[in-house]
């Protein structure tokens, strides 16, 4: 999977970190009434990312699942 440039600077990061513009929300998955999930979509290459709220540090960070081709 390949990404564009905004997706990799991403890639890994704290879900702290804001998306980059050209990223649309489409979904939220919550736990309780809190937020544990938000799902994105880049403009520029298709890709579907999520950034991730729950969980130990390391698995809370942007992380690319989907390109569509």
């Amino acid at each position: 999977m390949e990404l564009c440039d905004e997706c990799a600077k991403l890639q890994g990061r704290s879900a702290d970190q804001a998306g980059a513009n050209g990223m649309r929300l489409v979904g939220v998955g919550e736990c309780e009434g809190v937020v544990a999930i938000e799902l994105y979509q880049c403009s520029r290459c298709s890709t579907l990312m999520h950034r991730q709220f729950t969980g130990g540090m390391q698995e809370r960070i942007w992380k690319a699942i989907y390109r569509s081709s």
